[in-house]
């Protein structure tokens, strides 16, 4: 900030801070916000970074194993070893290469998807209003802000239109807090700067104008997470892939510990088993995982995006294509999202211009939150209100769920207009409004009222109460005026089913998606649409039942009931982390300030274009339309990504823990090292190169029919399985070696160095599929990546790099050799494939 604008600015008048900032009411020039942005950097927080190109690069070789084998070398260099240590230098800083060279291009990729949907502010440059993105607002900005919106620094409100903050993110208090201009004690306390709103904080209600004094680390919220730079919660994902991280640590320290040990029994030189060690342990880690992982989420975020809909965090692609339970709000998803007034009436149920005037003048004087009800009864009722004077507002809010505006109405007394859910309004009534003009007491029309909300909310319309209160003398109203008011009537809304509704639903069904509705509405609104749309309505469960389950029993009944209504924001958190917490993989989609704390507490936070910035912020993914087609097409995508990753992890580890149960069977019976540590690695960045372009495969069409997940035993399943008949031929490929060519040190060395690329590159055409090989296509980067390996593997030991690597040229029988072992090794996968995908597809 300014080095001229005081520590303590909330204490300073707002023309002296503007004046500090060198800016206006009308905010900054283009040039001068160039200029400070330059200066001060961009408006993000250090924890939200990415990384730059030299710590990624870095990353690439900061694996334990790799700094371990990266020192055993160099010791074995210093010892006199120098063209074998050099060698597997340059092979580790290849593979690191590769790694960062295929990350950096994802991030650029996901860099430039991730711009269609950024979090804009309204601010004046050159003295208009202009969407700017957040991250690029500075010091002096002049901001407009309203219900919904971020707030895009820490600033001084310089105008206020019943403004009121949630700063629970920051302060941790739960109700939302008034701002207004003026000044503040300089010892006041966060909380208690009235005239003050942060970053990372969002309007509730109200709107105003404000002058951004802060961003990015130099904010209130900046400070706290330079100092706490707390991590977010895990993915599904993540913690699948820390599981498989952990139980494939276990297995390489057993292993790689028993071969040293045979080695220096065998007295064969230490240093050389050293790095033989290492380097198997290197082989049997999927190093490049971080990398494929990287590719796959970002060539997925790019398919998915042609779908239309935006990836704003990478990780939660997996857990959208994991998604088993999709919560939603009905509207726009499952209805029209077209709300239209269907008629104003009186207590009597008759239609009335009386009680759509009302309701008009509610609508058309709050500035709280914009919403469509109050759109669709701007954009039907035409009244003349010249004459009517604002005096003061109670903005919407999810407690009260009531919205009251205190007008004078030409001669007339001042008078407390509120319209809310009819409960709710009913709730601070006393009296009602005849149809003849008289009042009488509320009991006596209770009953009527009750059976007309029925029969109005079971016909699918939404039912809204109108109610009033003169104040005489008031000229400014609180929430203590919202009792003894009198009721005069409804209002209905129609926002009928989409007439595709039903077969979407039913196609997330077939897809393996539970659909669930959480909406605010009634449950006999929320019912009518449900029954519409092919839902289960035989249990609706409320807000006010919800209110009374403990975390526990909601965790036990929420999972049998598909329609929640009457749901306040936080109930919508609660369900949602309720059916969390019986290990399903859950969505949300909402867009709304009320989906906010739902949308956080997902696995997969799902919101559109359209939503209001906090909604936007808080989601994982976009929908450019809001559409469940768009919804199902992305998530379809997001199992195709999920499921080339498990390609990758499946087929390495199994082909890695064949190798070395080979090697440590070898080492035990061999005078010399099957493989040499160079060798070894140099197999391991050949193999690997084809799987960097597995997210181009295709995939079977029954993979994308279900929600996939993590299932570590059945990885490790698949690792024995099939590693057990890698360590077969490979123990094969040893006896032909040893008894049918008598094979010298290097020949053998050679021939089991070809060997192995050949049938791990083979068996990728056999694996990559649960379907018989030859009726599934691969994808053509594979298919030449394959080539181009499978010919350097066998070009190497007759090229110049022949003698640094300690490899020979093969004799043509031997050579054939190896080609029939790889062929039969690539038959047997195939049967093998069939028997262990079997009973699991039936169980799937």
């Amino acid at each position: 900030m300014p080095t001229t604008v005081p520590t303590a600015f909330w204490s300073t008048d707002s023309a002296t801070l503007l004046t500090d900032l060198d800016s206006s009411a009308k905010g900054l020039t283009s040039s001068q916000a160039a200029a400070t942005l330059a200066r001060v950097g961009a408006n993000t927080l250090a924890t939200s970074k990415q990384a730059s190109a030299g710590k990624l690069l870095a990353r690439q070789f900061l694996s334990p194993i790799i700094i371990i084998l990266v020192i055993a070398t160099v010791l074995a260099m210093v010892l006199g070893d120098l063209v074998d240590s050099i060698i597997i230098l340059v092979i580790i800083l290849l593979s690191g290469l590769l790694g960062f060279w295929q990350e950096r291009g994802a991030g650029r990729a996901i860099a430039a998807l991730l711009a269609t949907v950024e979090i804009k502010a309204n601010v004046y440059r050159d003295g208009t209003i202009r969407a700017v993105p957040i991250s690029a607002i500075v010091p002096g900005d002049v901001a407009d802000v309203a219900a919904g919106d971020l707030v895009p620094g820490d600033s001084i409100v310089l105008s206020s239109n019943g403004l009121q903050l949630d700063e629970s993110a920051l302060t941790g208090e739960t109700f939302p807090v008034e701002k207004t201009p003026g000044t503040s004690a300089v010892a006041s306390a966060l909380n208690a700067r009235s005239n003050m709103v942060y970053l990372g904080t969002h309007v509730a209600s109200g709107s105003g104008t404000v002058v951004v004094v802060g961003t990015g680390a130099d904010t209130e919220i900046g400070s706290v997470s330079a100092r706490l730079e707390t991590a977010p919660p895990k993915t599904g994902f993540e913690k699948g892939l820390t599981s498989f991280g952990l139980f494939l640590t276990r297995i390489m320290i057993a292993l790689v510990v028993v071969i040293f040990v045979i080695n220096l029994i065998e007295h064969k030189d230490p240093i050389n088993s050293v790095l033989f060690s290492l380097a198997l342990a290197v082989g049997l880690t999927p190093q490049l995982l971080p990398t494929i992982v990287s590719i796959s989420l970002a060539q997925g975020a790019r398919a998915i995006a042609k779908r239309r809909v935006i990836v704003r965090r990478l990780d939660s692609i997996e857990d959208f294509g994991s998604m088993s339970i999709f919560c939603s709000d009905k509207t726009g998803t499952m209805t029209a999202g077209q709300v239209v007034l269907d008629a104003a009436l009186d207590v009597a149920g008759k239609p009335s211009k009386v009680v759509a005037r009302l309701c008009y003048i509610d609508a058309f004087f709050q500035v709280g939150l914009k919403n469509p009800i109050d759109d669709a009864i701007c954009a039907d009722v035409k009244c003349d209100v010249s004459r009517v004077v604002k005096l003061g507002e109670l903005p919407y809010d999810f407690n009260r769920r009531r919205l009251s505006v205190l007008v004078k109405d030409g001669a007339g007394a001042p008078t407390l207009v509120s319209k809310g859910a009819l409960d709710a309004i009913l709730e601070v009534c006393t009296t009602a409004q005849t149809a003849d003009g008289s009042t009488v007491p509320i009991a006596t029309v209770n009953t009527a009222v009750q059976k007309l909300f029925l029969d109005l909310s079971n016909q699918g319309y939404r039912v809204l109460g109108v109610a009033t209160r003169e104040l005489n003398g008031a000229a400014s109203t609180t929430l203590a005026d919202e009792a003894s008011m009198t009721l005069v009537g409804f209002v209905t809304f129609a926002d009928p089913a989409k007439p595709d509704a039903a077969k979407t639903l039913k196609d997330l069904a077939d897809n393996g998606i539970s659909v669930r509705m959480l909406t605010g509405d009634n449950r006999l609104v929320a019912a009518h649409i449900a029954r519409e749309v092919g839902l289960d309505t035989t249990t609706v469960l409320t807000g006010a039942d919800i209110d009374k389950l403990d975390d526990a029993a909601l965790a036990a009944r929420a999972p049998g009931v598909i329609v929640f209504a009457e749901l306040n924001p936080l109930q919508k958190e609660r369900i949602v982390r309720a059916l969390r917490a019986t290990g399903q993989t859950v969505g949300y989609m909402g867009d709304g300030i009320n989906d906010s704390p739902a949308l956080h507490a997902a696995d997969v936070g799902i919101s559109v274009d359209s939503a209001v910035a906090v909604a936007k912020e808080a989601a994982a993914i976009v929908l450019l339309d809001k559409d469940l087609n768009v919804l199902l097409a992305g998530m379809t995508q997001g199992r195709r990504t999920f499921a080339n990753t498990m390609k990758y992890i499946f087929m390495t580890t199994s082909a890695s823990f064949g190798n070395v149960l080979s090697m440590a069977i070898a080492a035990a019976v061999l005078p010399f090292l099957p493989l040499l540590a160079g060798q070894i690695l140099l197999i391991n960045l050949l193999t690997d190169f084809p799987a960097t372009f597995i997210a181009t495969d295709s995939v079977d069409a029954a993979q994308l029919r279900k929600p996939q997940r993590w299932n570590v035993k059945l990885i490790r399943n698949y690792m024995i399985v099939f590693g057990s008949i890698s360590s077969a031929f490979d123990i094969i490929t040893f006896l032909v070696l040893e008894l049918g060519f008598h094979a010298k040190v290097h020949e053998f060395q050679s021939a089991w160095f070809i060997g192995s690329i050949l049938t791990e590159v083979v068996v990728l055409f056999v694996l990559r599929t649960r379907r018989p090989f030859f009726r599934s296509r691969p994808s053509r980067w594979i298919v030449i990546a394959s080539i181009v390996v499978a010919a350097i593997a066998c070009y190497l030991p007759y090229s110049p790099l022949a003698k640094p690597l300690s490899l020979v040229g093969l004799s043509l029988p031997l050579f054939l050799a190896i080609i029939g072992i790889t062929l039969v090794y690539v038959a047997s996968n195939e049967i093998a494939k069939r028997f262990f995908w079997k009973p699991r597809q039936r169980t799937a």
